[in-house]
Formats: structure tokens, sequence, C-alpha cells
């Protein structure tokens, strides 16, 4: 049997990220919009409008990392939360009889959530928009080296879309069983 997880509690929430992404969206337009030193030595010659922009761009890449971050370590925490615990829904036992075969190392978007789309309610059509913006995270998290063929675009306000939609979904779900509002198998 595995060793239990040690939970560090340094996941970041959607609204934290949420914030970050405005405070520095903001930073950057004050920085750009200013005449700092810094600003004029290190853009000289470079039309300042496009680097803003390009600064932009990329905030708006790491930001989507971040919160397809934080849905993963949502995703496995609930995971973990229903095999340690008493839970007795359709997910937690599904999820508790995953766990005897593979133990802290089942995956993300084949195992786990393929358990959401069997045993919940939970939208397909949500959970396969989340799947897709997962593979655009890969692509992200890797180096963005290859033309990723994902299906559709994505951008930080698509991303935080799916993602909030999901963490909706999944405390709704977790509240029903609370209330014992899903029956058991």
């Amino acid at each position: 049997m595995a060793d239990r997880v040690s939970f560090s509690a340094e996941e970041q929430s959607l609204e934290e990220i949420a914030n970050h992404h405005a405070d520095v969206q903001s930073g950057i337009y004050e920085f750009f919009g200013g005449c700092s030193r810094t600003l004029l030595s290190r853009y000289a010659d470079a039309k300042v409008d496009e680097v803003r922009d390009r600064s932009l761009a990329e905030l708006n890449l790491t930001s989507s990392l971040s919160i397809l971050s934080s849905v993963e370590a949502a995703i496995r925490l609930d995971y973990l939360r229903r095999v340690y615990g008493r839970w007795r829904d359709p997910l937690s036992r599904s999820m508790k009889a995953l766990h005897q075969e593979k133990e802290n190392r089942a995956r993300l978007e084949d195992e786990l959530i393929g358990l959401w789309r069997e045993q919940t309610g939970v939208s397909s059509l949500l959970l396969g928009e989340l799947i897709g913006a997962f593979k655009y995270r890969h692509w992200l998290a890797h180096g963005r080296y290859w033309t990723p063929k994902l299906g559709r675009r994505y951008d930080y306000e698509t991303v935080y879309g799916i993602a909030q939609e999901f963490m909706e979904a999944m405390d709704n779900y977790n509240v029903a069983c609370d209330r014992g509002n899903v029956r058991e198998v």
C-alpha cells in the first residue's frame, strides 16, 4: 500500500489566480504607459505597444497554466479525500477501487476525469472541454515547441470559464453527497 499523501495546503484557488492575473495585468499597463528609465532603456528601439501586447499575451498563457494546474490539484485532492474518507457514493467507491490498483498514480484525464464522466451527472460536454483544456496545458507546460492540434483556440478567459464551471460542478456533487442526495450503489 502506498504511503498517504501529505497535503501541503499550498494549492491556489481560481479566485487567487484571477486576482494575481488582474494585478499583473494592471502593472503591465502601468509600466508600459509610463516613462520609467527601465522602460525607455530596455525598449528604446521597439514599439512599446507591441512589446506591451506580447507581455499581456505571455501573462495570459502563464495564468492559463496556473488555472489548469489548480484544477488538477483539486481533482487529485478530491480523489485522495475520497480514498482516505468514508464516502459511499458511486464516485468514491470507484475511486477507492482505482486506488487499489493504481494507488497515487492514477492518470488524470483517462482515469480520474473518466470516473467523473461515468459516475456523476456532470456534463460530458464540460468534461470533454476540460480534457481539451488539459491538452492545452500540456503544450504550455512542455515549452510550446510544437504546433498543438487542439480542435479549438484557448485563452485565459476560455480556460477560466471551463475551470470555474467544472469546479462548481464538483462542489455541487460533493454537497449532494454530504446531504445524502447521491444514491449508493
